[in-house]
């Protein structure tokens, strides 16, 4: 063959595969685009070990070959039980998908901050054991402080008052209310036994304003503390009146 048919052959050729090859590249795109998943992005920023609420996300639709690496994905409403509850462990900008290493489940390693309201306070208290045992995040409370007070007759008598009233309840010991697996559920029980096993009393976290962390830490220095537990759902803040044996038995 003649160099002078031979060159523009060549040349021929390889046109054609690159051309093959732009033609191919150019498919499996379109094919991508085709394959369309739903993922999980917030509707504004998550803010570092911020507790995710289900109104903060919403499923959007975007090709497979731009899912990132570990994203949450979306097929029924089930799914969102993923991702609610959980604490952010860095940022999540407006629009980004939400993957599996920027959160983390609601426990201690957390951090109780992650739950308190803004512009409140976690105020941690020791109780009993058996309180605790029946008392669970989320629940409301009130307080009572007993303590030994002189009356207008110059005698010391105990009496009792309502310090606190439909107090949100944050946590009960390392329980934060957050949704768990079984396996990581029954670990933290074994541990809660473990550990009461030396102790007969366990942490309860609070929801309290600046003002009434004050006067509860003041309580505590007076007098002994109660906690009354609510029926769910009851946050009616009644009248009370100071009780005191006198009254008791008049």
């Amino acid at each position: 063959m003649k160099k002078g048919i031979f060159l523009p052959l060549l040349v021929a050729i390889l046109a054609a595969v690159v051309y093959a090859m732009i033609v191919s590249s150019a498919e499996k795109k379109l094919n991508a685009s085709k394959n369309i998943k739903q993922v999980f992005v917030p509707i504004r920023d998550i803010k570092e070990r911020e507790v995710i609420k289900r109104d903060f996300i919403r499923p959007v639709p975007v090709p497979a070959a731009y899912l990132q690496k570990d994203a949450f994905t979306y097929t029924t409403d089930a799914d969102f039980k993923q991702i609610e509850n959980a604490v952010a462990r860095i940022q999540i900008p407006k629009g980004n998908q939400i993957s599996k290493y920027a959160i983390t489940s609601l426990s201690p390693e957390a951090g109780l901050s992650s739950k308190i309201p803004v512009q409140m306070r976690g105020y941690v208290i020791s109780v009993p054991m058996n309180t605790a045992n029946m008392i669970k995040p989320d629940d409301n409370v009130d307080v009572l402080l007993t303590f030994e007070a002189v009356m207008k007759n110059g005698s010391r008598q105990k009496v009792a008052v309502t310090l606190l009233q439909n107090v949100k309840v944050l946590g009960v010991g390392s329980n934060l209310g957050q949704g768990l697996d079984l396996k990581t559920a029954n670990a933290m029980k074994n541990k809660e036994e473990e550990d009461a096993a030396f102790s007969d009393s366990s942490a309860l976290s609070l929801a309290l304003s600046p003002r009434d962390a004050q006067y509860l830490a003041l309580a505590q220095a007076e007098g002994d503390i109660s906690i009354i537990l609510r029926s769910h759902g009851d946050v009616t803040n009644f009248i009370m009146e100071i009780a005191s044996f006198d009254k008791l038995f008049q």
